[in-house]
């Protein structure tokens, strides 16, 4: 699905729509799983690097909130970083 399609712009306003139709706390959901649908769109298997990264800055977020060292949160932050572009680095 290229940025310039017409099945982009069909998927663009369904989600921009629901997005707003949802209550605020389940709006995270709908931007994560259309997010991976649009990643997944042109090869399936890809969704594997993205769930990594997922992960990663899923569990670096929560030890940066759970911590009170400002040495550790900046250790967190900067691993999340390093790993998002790595990937970024390898796959592009």
């Amino acid at each position: 699905m290229l940025f310039n399609s017409f099945s982009f712009v069909v998927f663009f306003i369904v989600v921009t729509t629901f997005f707003f139709l949802m209550p605020h706390r389940l709006r995270w959901g709908l931007l994560l799983a259309a997010s991976c649908f649009f990643y997944m769109f042109f090869v399936p298997v890809y969704i594997l690097i993205l769930a990594v990264t997922i992960v990663i800055d899923y569990v670096a977020g929560i030890q940066i909130e759970d911590s009170d060292n400002p040495r550790r949160k900046k250790a967190w932050l900067v691993a999340s970083i390093v790993s998002d572009c790595a990937a970024l680095f390898v796959f592009k």
